[in-house]
């Protein structure tokens, strides 16, 4: 055997052995390196074989830990409330006691017309509302003379006025004071007298007549008068005549009638449900002809002298021609009566406060004061101008007094508990006829115009508001 070949078979025991000791299990002694190829052939390049053996992907130390413990129970069941929900104890009884008296209810201003709201207690206070009729108002308090009321209330809560003559008071009117906070009146100047001539004022003559005509003459001629018809819920136009005391129905729902001078028209007041338009109209004396003059707005119609003229009653007192054109207002006031023999008017006003019958010259408006009381109301002309009766509460109640045309010489006329309203003279003088609730309900009276002789002449009711009705009387 050559040396090459006893080398190549030394090489060849000594990795068998190598294989040997590296596969024996214990063995921690490195697999051997790789002995080199013979040098007469090129050796092929061996990957490097690592010194360790790898070991396998490293698996988690632990599990994905476990919470240490479960979910916590609450130490103890939720816990109760310690005592039941109480129950609110029953009230000490109070000891019993009477049923209280209701309170007493606010008297209440109906209103009997359609009609303005003032800011104080007369017309020369600016107009704030308008009210119509049956509107109603609590009323909290009246001007001093009780002839305006306080009510409430209006544009800012504020309170207003009206006039205790066109409102019916629902309620306890006893009950109702003086208001605290009455309005100051606003600088309006009262007319001044002026040297101009008024209606003539001649004393009266024949026999202690006061209106004319012959003293003691007989009660005669016609009486026109409204009713207020309680059964039928209306106002009715009745006549009788007054010799034989017949009386008769004549229309529905007519008021405020007034004759012309000659007794050959009739200006009246005509109300929705009469069948006509309503408003102020004019029908001749045997009622045919009705021609309307206004429409409703104002009332209270009164002829001139020569009846080419009107008259009326709204927020103050207009003229318009009897036609129904020429209107334009005259003056502040109410109750306006045409004298019979010139062109002043008699009528109620106030101004600057200064309350009571006055005269205004219609062609030249000059004006003279005859009156001071504030409730003073109604005026009527006698026939031959020289006197006026009125109503007026100087007394305590309505009663009807005298003057003459230039505001001399008061007399009262009647004297009675009840209420006295509504003058008409009639037609020579002698007599003045009345409405009274004298004897419990309103009737129609008569006296002589120095107020003797008082005889009942017809029943006919009123409603509480009867101050703007007007009755005529014709020969």
């Amino acid at each position: 055997m050559g040396p090459l070949t006893r080398r190549w078979m030394l090489l060849f025991i000594l990795a068998l052995a190598a294989l040997l000791l590296a596969g024996c299990p214990g063995n921690e002694t490195p697999a051997a390196t790789a002995v080199a190829v013979a040098p007469t052939t090129q050796p092929e390049q061996q990957a490097e074989v690592p010194t360790t053996a790898p070991t396998a992907t490293p698996v988690p130390p632990t599990a994905t830990p476990v919470p240490p413990t479960a979910t916590p129970e609450p130490p103890t069941a939720t816990p109760k409330p310690p005592t039941p929900t109480p129950t609110p104890p029953t009230p000490t009884p109070e000891p019993p006691t009477a049923t209280p008296e209701p309170e007493p209810e606010t008297p209440q201003a109906i209103a009997s017309r359609n009609m303005n709201v003032r800011g104080g207690p007369g017309v020369d206070f600016p107009v704030i509302a308008s009210a119509t009729a049956g509107d109603s108002y609590d009323i909290s308090g009246k001007n001093e003379d009780g002839s305006w009321y306080q009510v409430c209330c209006f544009t800012g809560e504020e309170p207003g006025w009206v006039s205790a003559s066109l409102v019916t008071v629902q309620g306890d009117a006893a009950a109702i004071e003086v208001a605290a906070d009455i309005p100051e009146p606003p600088p309006t100047p009262t007319p001044a007298p002026t040297p101009t001539p008024g209606p003539t004022t001649a004393a009266p003559s024949g026999g202690g007549s006061t209106g004319g005509g012959t003293a003691g003459g007989p009660l005669r001629g016609t009486l026109i008068y409204s009713v207020a018809n309680m059964a039928a819920d209306r106002w009715e136009l009745w006549e009788i005549n007054l010799a034989s005391g017949v009386s008769r129905k004549v229309f529905d729902w007519r008021t405020e009638v007034d004759f012309s001078r000659d007794f050959s028209k009739i200006a009246f007041f005509a109300w929705p449900a009469s069948g006509l338009q309503p408003g102020v109209w004019i029908m001749n004396a045997d009622y045919t002809g009705e021609r309307l003059v206004i429409p409703a707005g104002a009332a209270y119609p009164s002829f001139s002298p020569d009846s080419s003229r009107l008259a009326l009653t709204g927020d103050g007192v207009y003229i318009i021609n009897s036609g129904g054109d020429g209107l334009y207002y005259l003056t502040d006031g109410e109750y306006a009566d045409w004298s019979p023999i010139s062109n002043w008017i008699a009528h109620r006003a106030c101004f600057g406060g200064a309350c009571g019958l006055y005269e205004t010259n219609v062609d030249t408006g000059e004006q003279r004061r005859l009156t001071s009381g504030g409730s003073d109301g109604q005026p009527a002309w006698s026939p031959n101008g020289q006197q006026i009766a009125y109503i007026s509460q100087d007394d305590g109640n309505f009663e009807i007094y005298r003057i003459n045309a230039d505001g001399s010489n008061k007399v009262r006329l009647t004297n009675n508990p009840s209420s006295d309203g509504l003058p008409v003279w009639s037609p020579d003088g002698q007599w003045i006829a009345f409405r009274s609730d004298r004897g419990g309900s309103w009737a129609i009276y008569a006296m002589r115009a120095d107020g003797s002789d008082v005889r009942k002449i017809v029943d006919a009711a009123v409603l509480e508001v009867w101050f703007f009705e007007k009755m005529g009387w014709r020969p």
